[in-house]
């Protein structure tokens, strides 16, 4: 029990401190953009002129502002649809009790996963009825690299966690009670979920299989699960309207899901989903490690899904088979067979992650508690395993400045630290599909003697000032028009993939 909480407080301890250190990325950027009740198309036409602007200039729109009220902010929210607004109109709450930095937005997101902890072991009580089951999940949650990750982060991410852990606990205590008020709970948290994250659809799914493949079955459970569906499903008919009446805005902003990468690509992508609920230790893609250990956690899977399905009845272990592999199925299977990339995003995987924790904590207990020495042994060498290199990854992510899970924004700490060390730096970039988020986010970190000139294509800005002068994720008509009109040409940075380019005369 020591072990374990201490391995709670470690948890605890990666969840709430160095969140001022890490780069404040292009995704988290649009939260503070919506929730202060800003849309893109004002900031471009503001931000956008060519003329030369401080880091500052951009800054104004990741704060409140008496002028920005709550209706400002739900219309910027209404411009994006496929983000429900729940998570965002907290966000909105939070900052006007507690600020519009980084540090104070990211505080919620550790809020909720912190919450996400007692959430976790009422859910391991209806499914196991055990304590020590519980606390192991827990351990392994709480050094978990994705969910220490996401904890950290200004996004819905947490929230959602903390919301499939809420929801399903209460469905199987509405199966096993049977009163409206657990049913109604329930219902509540049907809206939740919507409101939350779109693919808490695949989430309901599972619970529908939950409720029909019961046993014995009982038709009034089924009854009771359609009312507070349908229930939740109303509520969430506002926001259902809104996406109805932004159906382009919809489809222009999930349009990068249609892309069709190798399926070889997919399929790493998939083992390091798998994988990063134990282990993650920031490897390039094509390193061994990609090779080698998503199969290990894969077997891993395995052993603990068989012992479950040996060992517990059947309302026991179905539940969490389901909550493993239909939300992973659903995403998996669309993009092996028609195409698209919507499985190569980790946090889509929420479930099937929390489902693979729950089956691997079980193994672990059930092999601890074994008769045989042999399985004691093996139960305690798996744990002590589990948690080193949880707390290894967890550590190298804690020190880190940027993550994989960062984006278009990884290298933007380094970027500003090459910049701030000029006199006067002037950072030029155009509008592209990342170039708003990702130019605020190095806002955050350059010195206020740095000049930004941004642009719209096929607008150019005027140059003739001279200076030390650097393309930020350039577009190479970009380049071809500074090119032909001042006759400057990049120059690779050898530090910068591409990120940053230096303009010299030729």
């Amino acid at each position: 029990m020591l072990v374990l909480l201490a391995t709670l407080a470690l948890g605890i301890f990666f969840r709430v401190t160095h969140i001022d250190r890490k780069v404040y990325w292009h995704d988290e950027v649009f939260t503070s953009i919506r929730a202060s009740g800003y849309v893109e198309e004002e900031i471009v036409a503001q931000a956008f002129s060519g003329l030369p602007i401080a880091p500052s200039d951009l800054l104004q729109y990741q704060k409140l502002t008496p002028d920005r009220s709550w209706r400002e902010t739900w219309h910027a929210l209404t411009t994006h649809p496929e983000h429900p607004p729940l998570y965002y109109l907290l966000s909105r709450l939070w900052m006007e009790g507690f600020g519009s930095n980084p540090t104070a937005t990211r505080s919620l997101s550790v809020l909720f996963s912190l919450l996400a902890f007692p959430a976790l072991y009422w859910l391991c009580q209806e499914l196991f009825g055990s304590a020590e089951v519980g606390w192991m999940a827990i351990a392994l949650f709480a050094v978990s690299p994705f969910h220490v990750l996401y904890a950290q982060e200004a996004r819905q991410s947490s929230l959602w966690t903390l919301v499939i852990l809420l929801s399903t606990a209460l469905l199987l205590r509405a199966l096993r009670r049977q009163t409206w008020a657990d049913w109604g709970l329930y219902a509540l948290t049907v809206a939740l979920s919507l409101y939350t994250f779109l693919l808490s659809v695949l989430l309901l799914l599972c619970h529908g299989l939950i409720v029909l493949l019961a046993r014995p079955f009982v038709g009034r459970s089924l009854q009771r699960f359609l009312l507070a569906l349908g229930m939740g499903a109303i509520a969430f008919v506002p926001w259902l309207r809104v996406i109805i009446q932004n159906q382009s805005e919809m489809q222009s902003k999930t349009l990068w899901m249609k892309a069709s990468p190798p399926k070889s690509l997919l399929i790493k992508f998939w083992g390091l989903h798998l994988s990063s609920d134990f282990v993650d230790l920031g490897l390039p893609l094509d390193h061994f490690y990609t090779f080698a250990v998503p199969p290990l956690i894969l077997i891993l899977l395995g052993v603990s899904l068989w012992v479950l399905c040996r060992h517990q009845p059947f309302q026991t272990w179905f539940p969490v088979v389901l909550l493993v592999g239909v939300p992973a199925i659903a995403l998996m299977l669309p993009d092996l067979v028609l195409g698209g990339q919507r499985s190569i995003t980790t946090r889509y995987f929420a479930p099937t992650l929390i489902g693979v924790q729950l089956a691997v904590a079980y193994l672990i207990m059930d092999w601890m508690r074994h008769s045989s020495h042999g399985k004691r042994y093996l139960g305690r060498g798996l744990l002590a395993l589990l948690l080193t290199v949880g707390v290894i990854s967890c550590s190298l992510s804690w020190q880190a400045k940027a993550w994989w899970s960062k984006g278009v924004s990884s290298a933007n700490i380094e970027v500003a630290e090459f910049l701030n060390q000029l006199p006067q730096p002037t950072v030029v970039s155009s509008l592209g599909d990342t170039t708003l988020g990702n130019v605020i986010s190095l806002s955050y970190l350059l010195k206020e003697k740095a000049r930004l000139q941004l642009v719209v294509e096929p607008n150019i800005p005027n140059l003739a000032g001279g200076g030390d002068r650097f393309l930020f994720h350039p577009s190479e008509p970009l380049i071809q028009r500074l090119q032909d009109t001042y006759s400057l040409k990049p120059e690779p940075i050898a530090q910068f993939k591409g990120e940053l380019l230096r303009l010299v005369d030729f």
